[in-house]
């Protein structure tokens, strides 16, 4: 095993995992952060909350200053329960609320001013300072987490993605074709690499990984072979 480098390498790491929607970013995330043995923190989650906080406040959510101002009075936690980390919004937990279609459909209303991304930008910061973690979301290698030890491009086709995404939602009781959920992936898809800010991107120092033909667990023993290679553990 390469070993050179060990003596500098840092208490804490970071890697992230950036890709389209519906790549299988949070499942190999969360699989990779428990290989690991390392914490796994959803970024997106956090853009979900501001929408859900403007949406539950009745705020309209192209109004970038009230939101702003309402997210920089919300306490804003995560802690883990049962392994898994929650999201918590002034001590209520709303992590289950934040995958709904509804907060799908209008998050990325809130995840272009630059002023927003900049506060998210910030608090991620805040939520895991000096540990390690696996991160996933659209720029987290590009713009959130540069200094990251270890990224991931992860990708797959479009009609596996619409696929994987129309059985999420079937399995929270929300019905919906398979048309309609492939033509919500690509419009998002052209949205987010499209965006000023932020834009999803593959870059040539992020491992570029197509996981529309394997398994979750061969998505995540792929990943933790480069990690393991790129940090010599």
């Amino acid at each position: 095993m390469h070993t050179e480098g060990l003596s500098t390498m840092p208490d804490h790491y970071i890697v992230t995992i950036d890709g389209p929607a519906g790549s299988g970013k949070t499942t190999a995330a969360q699989g990779l952060a428990r290989r690991l043995g390392i914490k796994y923190f959803n970024s997106g989650a956090l853009y979900r909350a501001v929408a859900w906080l403007g949406l539950s406040a009745g705020i309209d959510l192209g109004d970038t200053p009230r939101l702003l101002a309402r997210l920089k009075r919300t306490r804003i936690e995560t802690r883990e329960v049962d392994g898994k980390e929650r999201l918590l919004l002034d001590g209520r937990d709303v992590t289950e609320e934040l995958s709904r279609n509804e907060i799908s459909r209008e998050v990325y209303r809130v995840a272009d001013p630059a002023e927003i991304r900049r506060e998210v930008g910030n608090l991620a910061h805040r939520l895991n300072a000096s540990r390690s973690f696996v991160t996933e979301g659209r720029d987290q290698g590009t713009e959130v987490f540069p200094e990251a030890a270890v990224k991931f491009y992860l990708d797959a086709r479009p009609e596996v993605r619409a696929e994987r995404r129309r059985l999420e939602l079937e399995g929270r009781g929300e019905r919906i074709s398979r048309e309609a959920v492939l033509r919500q992936i690509l419009e998002r898809d052209a949205r987010d690499r499209g965006r000023k800010i932020g834009a999803l991107r593959r870059t040539d120092e992020a491992v570029y990984l197509d996981d529309s033909d394997l398994s979750r667990e061969e998505t995540v023993e792929r990943m933790v072979g480069v990690v393991k290679e790129r940090l010599g553990i």
